[in-house]
């Protein structure tokens, strides 16, 4: 009897290696979702990001409480929280145990830190009274560095990350919109076990994630990218749309920001995450176009400038830290100093 042998299906083997790693990738996220689900966080912060993070984390059924304050406090007991996708329009309500402080004696895996960075001085003198609690996480802008939390709790208690959500509140409404992976990282730059059971945590709950090596370089530079673009747009009413017409005051943000990291370079910072450095490579010529027409989009309008209109408090102590940095430099700032001059001058005509 002949017997022929025919050529694989090659087409099928890979059909079925697909399915394979579909179904690995698949198993292995249960295997994660079942783990967090003993984990027991603490949030401290009830606005857009806290209130947010916290009723994501808790539909990923981990062990949640969330600290608010004032009228807070009782619309989000009686309401829950009221989560609407900027991009989908779905809308979810998600209960959660509410605190009206600082639980001094409960334990808690971590307590996640979701507030203005005008608010956390305050804040700390609340954060100290609970010993219990071995990993605090703060997620707020910051270009002086971690001191402060440390001072307050101890080095080993501190961790620092960045959030990558954006939004505003309406009403009972939070309207967010999540936007690319956010840093995580301890202050020595290891990767620690409890560093990558946060990092777990946060993409169960459906928040992407990625390790920094110098997570205090990244969100000084951070605040440095933030506070040219913020003068410049608070010099067009920060309204994106106004902006990006204003080829002038983009060329300004531009330069304003490639001063800053100057700045932050001269004070010995190395430029982090490390695609930064191409701000320094990049021509201007192409890159103003691409900022206007970023400056023209929805994502624009709900990451940057409600953001900016909501917090512009936070956004004046920001500013009014970097200076203090740039003034121990040797670096020349005349784009920088124009862009705070306009900004001072407008807001005292409209007071």
């Amino acid at each position: 009897m002949d017997y022929q042998l025919s050529e694989p299906d090659f087409r099928q083997v890979k059909k079925e290696q697909d399915w394979s790693m579909i179904t690995l990738e698949v198993n292995q996220n249960l295997k994660g979702v079942e783990k967090m689900k003993k984990l027991k966080v603490l949030f401290f912060g009830a606005g857009v990001l806290g209130s947010l993070y916290a009723s994501k984390f808790k539909e990923a059924g981990m062990d949640v409480a969330l600290v608010a304050r004032g009228k807070r406090v009782e619309e989000l007991r009686e309401n829950g929280i009221v989560l609407q996708d900027f991009k989908t329009g779905e809308r979810t309500t998600t209960k959660i145990r509410i605190l009206d402080g600082m639980p001094e004696k409960e334990y808690f895996d971590v307590c996640i830190v979701m507030i203005q960075r005008t608010h956390l001085t305050e804040a700390l003198k609340d954060l100290e009274k609970n010993k219990k609690i071995p990993t605090f996480l703060f997620m707020q802008n910051k270009v002086t560095g971690p001191e402060e939390m440390v001072e307050a709790l101890g080095r080993d208690r501190v961790m620092i990350g960045h959030c990558n959500a954006g939004g505003e509140r309406q009403g009972q409404v939070v309207h967010y919109m999540i936007a690319e992976e956010m840093p995580l990282g301890e202050l020595n730059g290891e990767k620690t076990e409890r560093l990558e059971k946060l990092a777990e945590a946060f993409k169960v709950a459906g928040f992407k994630n990625y390790f920094s090596k110098n997570i205090d370089s990244w969100k000084r530079y951070h605040v440095a990218l933030a506070v040219p673009f913020a003068l410049a747009m608070y010099n067009n009413d920060s309204c994106n749309y106004k902006m990006a017409e204003n080829r002038e005051d983009c060329r300004r943000a531009w330069r304003g920001i490639k001063e800053a990291f100057r700045v932050l370079r001269d004070r010995g910072f190395p430029v982090e995450p490390p695609k930064f450095r191409l701000i320094f490579a990049i021509p201007e010529f192409l890159v103003l176009p691409l900022f206007q027409r970023i400056l023209k989009t929805k994502i624009a309008d709900i990451g940057m400038a409600r953001h900016l209109r909501n917090a512009q408090e936070e956004m004046d102590l920001l500013t009014e830290e970097f200076f203090e940095i740039a003034d121990g430099s040797k670096v020349s700032t005349p784009v920088l100093d124009e862009l705070r001059f306009n900004q001072s001058s407008q807001q005292q005509a409209i007071s």
